[in-house]
């Protein structure tokens, strides 16, 4: 029997040439990428304006925000809440937090959830505040946590495939009970009142000329209800927090969602077209919401999600 080789692997190397000449590589490398210290310098020099234009459009937009928010708050209140039994609901998540199965510390990680702001966003003008997501099936929280539609596979594995052969396992934490006062963002002329107000936000000619000098693609302003829901549902939602530290237009609106008082939203998966929920557990306060796991195990905590334990679920393990 033939002794099988090991596969090589790749390795990759830096070199710096000098001169302002690529370095000379030795025989059987590959020159993937080369740049000179100009490059490097005019590169910062770029970003720092490119930082500069996002901020002046945003905080542009957000200070038209903050003088139309008592409309902005009364055109949500406006809309009827609707309530949700939890009854075959549940969470997907990795094994090594089934003890901990309605933790909301992850949502804070990072840039956040896309209804809630995370810790690396700006926090000294976006305080990170949690949130709790829910999927109406285990297909449809199992592919949202591995990023997949109904489509996609990977290395020609389905999503119920890739879950029996996880490297560290996951888990479908089922719940049980009923959360009220949620709005519901699966209909679109639920934002109409909303749509209508942005619809007369504007931006200056100071935009306009750093777009020019940018030779960046004008931005173009939501006026409807459609184009707001489209942009709460985009892949790249976390283009705007991870890039240039600023939050993606779904991330406002679960802060201004809070802000009126709800306690959720349903919204519908971008992977199966099914139901997901998020939820404010600091609405929970004075809320008869409940949510509950079912069979947690047996050393389990941050199990409930209710008035009385909503603290809990920020602390974790």
């Amino acid at each position: 029997m033939t002794k099988r080789r090991k596969p090589r692997q790749l390795r990759l190397k830096v070199y710096r040439g000098s001169g302002g000449q690529p370095p000379k590589l030795p025989s059987g490398e590959l020159l993937l990428e080369y740049f000179s210290d100009h490059d490097v310098l005019a590169w910062r020099a770029k970003s720092k304006d490119v930082q500069q234009y996002h901020y002046l459009w945003y905080f542009e937009l957000e200070a038209q925000r903050a003088a139309h928010q008592q409309q902005i708050i009364d055109a949500l209140r406006s809309v009827p809440e609707i309530a949700i039994d939890l009854s075959g609901w549940g969470r997907a998540m990795p094994y090594k937090y089934s003890n901990t199965p309605l933790s909301c510390v992850g949502s804070l990680k990072w840039v956040g959830g896309r209804f809630n702001y995370g810790t690396d966003i700006d926090s000294t003008r976006f305080a990170p505040f949690p949130a709790l997501y829910l999927a109406e099936d285990m297909e449809t929280g199992l592919r949202e946590m591995q990023g997949l539609t109904r489509e996609n596979s990977r290395a020609e594995l389905t999503a119920s495939e890739l879950n029996f052969c996880a490297k560290n396992g996951v888990t479908w934490a089922a719940v049980t009970g009923k959360v009220s006062n949620i709005f519901d963002l699966t209909r679109s002329e639920t934002l109409e009142e909303f749509a209508i107000i942005l619809s007369r936000f504007k931006l200056s000619k100071a935009v306009r000329d750093a777009e020019n000098k940018l030779g960046a693609i004008p931005l173009r302003l939501i006026t409807t209800a459609d184009e707001l829901i489209s942009s709460f549902m985009l892949e790249n939602w976390r283009e705007y927090p991870s890039v240039v530290n600023t939050p993606a237009n779904s991330q406002l609106f679960g802060h201004l969602l809070s802000i009126a008082g709800f306690e959720g939203a349903r919204f519908s998966s971008t992977r199966t077209q099914k139901n997901n929920l998020v939820l404010f557990p600091r609405q929970f306060k004075n809320s008869a919401s409940t949510v509950c796991v079912l069979k947690p195990p047996t050393n389990a905590h941050c199990c409930e999600l209710s008035a009385v334990t909503y603290k809990e679920l920020e602390i974790g393990s």
